[in-house]
């Protein structure tokens, strides 16, 4: 499935991000896609759990391809690196599946 269209077009399905936070770690987690959806800003808006239980929200924009996302299927298991820019920020910078043994 492709990403929702909105953040309401997810309200209206009883599906709630509210509990999801923007990651302030840099290194590369193990997480699994729970839902995605289309931002504003000609981005994807992505929402992880990652191994330890830490539900992220993370962007992918354009100008990378959506890093994939898009296509992703929900529930896969992915690779995720995230690296902080100059200005402190963490961002998402490579989403890899993992993967099926």
């Amino acid at each position: 499935m492709r990403a929702y269209s909105s953040l309401r077009q997810m309200q209206n399905l009883d599906i709630c991000v509210d509990v999801y936070l923007t990651n302030e770690r840099e290194g590369v987690f193990k997480a699994r896609l729970d839902c995605k959806r289309w931002g504003k800003k000609r981005n994807v808006l992505a929402y992880f759990t990652f191994e330890d239980g830490s539900k992220i929200m993370a962007s992918a924009w354009q100008n990378t391809g959506y890093l994939g996302i898009p296509e992703i299927e929900e529930g896969a298991m992915l690779t995720l690196t995230f690296e902080r820019a100059k200005n402190g920020i963490s961002y998402l910078r490579k989403a890899e599946r993992n993967d099926r043994q």
